[in-house]
């Protein structure tokens, strides 16, 4: 018995019936494996059926009652629900289970049919996303402003900027002037206009008064206006030196000299003319500007310091020079002599001075002055972005202020 039952099971599972439609499956043909067992397979294949469903799935019939009480029900436990269907049943279980069983239906499932089931479909369920997922906010850092706002002026890339008026040394219009920052060698206007005061307080000649140049000058590093240890040159071919070349090395020179011929600080007497003119915002360290924690100052404190220097006339003369050439006695009494350009290329458009700078710290700047026949305009940039770019934010500011 337990032979002819295993080999009629045999038989109803390879029965090869693939109904095309749940309402006429009972007219389709299908594979006779024996004409005398065929009422005895066909009950032996339901009963298989029957046991293999009631132990792989879990059916049930789902009252209208029932379905307002799930639609209530949390969804961890809708996504529990056996989903049903006519040709395929697909069993879901724990969302964290990805597994999912697939089985070819082998009898009449028309009472499940597609419309009920769709009731208890549900969506997958959706991963989180960068915009589902709440973070914290990101702390950014200050984002400092490559340019001022329109209301303010012209988009340049300055920093900090200033327009002074030439005329009466009143501020005209700026952005961050008075924020104090590093200068680079915006520094030598206070060193050229204090050597030309002590110059007058000492009752020096400019032109007959020579200084010789320290071994340290020649070390600084830095723009240079090619001095060597022991050249000898006047106080004035130092000082051309000093503003059209941007010399280091001659900075050095007026130093070393005034503090060793005549006993005074100079670096303290440069803090002293700044505090006198109201230059709140500014200390000197050194007389050259290379990077010192202690050598800042602010837009405004240059144009206020640039619009004193520029009333004596012989700072007026020395700014504005374009090519220079001087004569120097070598430590070995030879002559030679050096040719400086200016570094200021504003003077090739109309400008009348007054200085460059630029080191890493500080970024690019430039003083510039105009004067026409009416008005003249002190215009002062710190840290443009580039050595080209504040040349052309120069001109922006200039057009800018004349409309």
């Amino acid at each position: 018995m337990k032979q002819e039952y295993f080999e009629n099971r045999q038989q109803a599972l390879c029965l090869k019936y693939q109904p095309t439609s749940t309402n006429n499956y009972r007219n389709q043909l299908f594979w006779q494996p024996q004409a005398d067992n065929l009422n005895s397979t066909l009950m032996l294949a339901q009963r298989i059926f029957r046991e293999y469903k009631q132990t792989k799935f879990q059916v049930r019939k789902v009252s209208a009652i029932q379905q307002q009480q799930q639609e209530k029900e949390p969804e961890q436990k809708k996504q529990k629900t056996t989903i049903m269907d006519t040709k395929r049943f697909h069993m879901y279980s724990h969302p964290k289970n990805t597994k999912v069983k697939q089985l070819n239906s082998t009898a009449n499932n028309s009472f499940y049919s597609k419309k009920s089931t769709e009731k208890y479909q549900q969506s997958p369920i959706k991963p989180k996303t960068a915009n589902t997922i709440s973070r914290p906010k990101r702390i950014l850092p200050k984002q400092i402003s490559i340019s001022p706002i329109e209301s303010v002026g012209p988009l340049v890339s300055a920093q900090s900027w200033c327009i002074i008026n030439g005329k009466n040394g009143q501020l005209m219009s700026g952005y961050n002037q008075y924020k104090s920052r590093q200068m680079a060698s915006i520094t030598k206007i206070m060193t050229c206009w204090l050597a030309l005061k002590l110059t007058q307080q000492f009752q020096l000649d400019l032109d007959n008064t020579y200084f010789t140049v320290p071994e340290k000058a020649e070390r600084i590093g830095g723009t240079t206006a090619q001095l060597q240890s022991g050249d000898k040159l006047s106080i004035r071919d130092l000082l051309y030196g000093l503003m059209l070349p941007s010399g280091n090395d001659a900075a050095i020179s007026i130093q070393h000299n005034f503090e060793l011929y005549k006993g005074c600080d100079f670096i303290q007497q440069m803090n002293q003319n700044a505090q006198d003119i109201g230059m709140e915002l500014t200390s000197y360290s050194n007389p050259h500007g290379l990077y010192h924690e202690a050598n800042y100052s602010s837009a405004y404190d240059i144009g206020i310091l640039t619009y004193n220097a520029l009333q004596n006339l012989q700072f007026a003369s020395i700014v504005k020079t374009k090519i220079y050439f001087s004569e120097i006695e070598d430590k070995f009494g030879e002559s030679k002599e050096i040719f400086w350009e200016n570094t200021n290329k504003m003077l090739y458009q109309g400008f009348r001075g007054v200085k460059t700078g630029i080191t890493k710290e500080a970024g690019p700047c430039v003083v510039e002055y105009f004067e026409d026949n009416q008005n003249s305009y002190i215009i002062v940039l710190l840290n443009c972005r580039s050595v080209d770019q504040r040349w052309q934010d120069t001109m922006k500011l200039l057009d800018w202020i004349r409309q």
